[in-house]
């Protein structure tokens, strides 16, 4: 999900390749805010290009060789092993006080190429419902992208559509297949974030979305950080805002699916 823009491979003045993204007249704050959750996932051990430089119109990154696709042979396991561990390890390193919403020090939010609100809140209910799948819905409802009878549904969503609360938890934020790569010794690395301190389910939901992961991952990551029960009945819900996006961004049959979602999840929490 994310602007036209143009990639190219450069190499730095020390003769280190690096990966460059550019988009004249991005929006402010686009790439600081890739660039935060590139590092932010890098701190909390995931494996994610390291920053060279950003400005208001480009992005320089590390440049990470990718198996060529027919030769792939994912890693799956070890994959959903080391995104549970980066989850586990940021959930207990925010305390008791830690918010949920958006890195410390970023302030303009993306996923892909819409805006998006993660000021910081309280409760994940405020940052996921409030935030964003309220005010999307009816973005996406002006926009003719979606039935207006969205609006009713995003309204009746409540805390325990989201399941058992927990810790703050640094996600992804947009982790479908095209932003997991997988380089020539086989280890996975993680690009293109909407990093920010939300639930882990966005990301095992996200996952689901438009496939690309096989079963192994969620037995690799069970076993590091098994998820609370009824987490399957609970994807509809975690998939809402891309699936919102989605429809705000390209309409057809994500508006659609998007009604399914909402549907499923308020007939799952009855």
């Amino acid at each position: 999900m994310s602007l036209t823009g143009t990639t190219s491979t450069i190499t730095l003045n020390d003769g280190t390749p690096a990966f460059r993204k550019a988009l004249p007249q991005a929006p402010a704050g686009f790439f600081a805010f890739e660039a935060a959750g590139l590092q932010a996932l890098r701190d909390f051990g995931a494996r994610a290009p390291q920053v060279y430089e950003v400005t208001d119109n480009y992005l320089i990154i590390e440049m990470v060789e990718a198996k060529p696709a027919h030769r792939i042979s994912h890693p799956e396991y070890t994959f959903g092993q080391e995104l549970a561990r980066l989850h586990l390890e940021s959930q207990q390193a925010t305390g008791p006080h830690q918010t949920f919403g958006s890195l410390e020090g970023v302030h303009h939010w993306f996923l892909g190429g819409a805006k998006i609100d993660l000021q910081p809140t309280v409760t994940l209910y405020e940052s996921l419902v409030v935030n964003r799948i309220v005010p999307l819905t009816q973005r996406a409802v002006d926009a003719g992208r979606l039935d207006s009878a969205a609006i009713g549904m995003a309204n009746a969503l409540t805390e325990q559509h989201f399941g058992p609360s927990e810790p703050p938890t640094l996600v992804h934020g947009d982790l479908w297949a095209g932003n997991r790569m997988v380089d020539n010794a086989g280890a996975s690395w993680l690009i293109d974030p909407s990093c920010h301190w939300g639930h882990r389910e966005q990301d095992i939901a996200m996952m689901q979305l438009f496939g690309g992961f096989g079963p192994e991952v969620i037995d690799g990551y069970e076993e590091t950080f098994p998820v609370a029960d009824g987490w399957r009945d609970r994807i509809p819900a975690f998939q809402l805002v891309p699936l919102l996006v989605h429809a705000l961004l390209f309409g057809g049959g994500y508006g659609s699916a998007t009604l399914r979602a909402f549907e499923q999840t308020l007939q799952g929490g009855e």
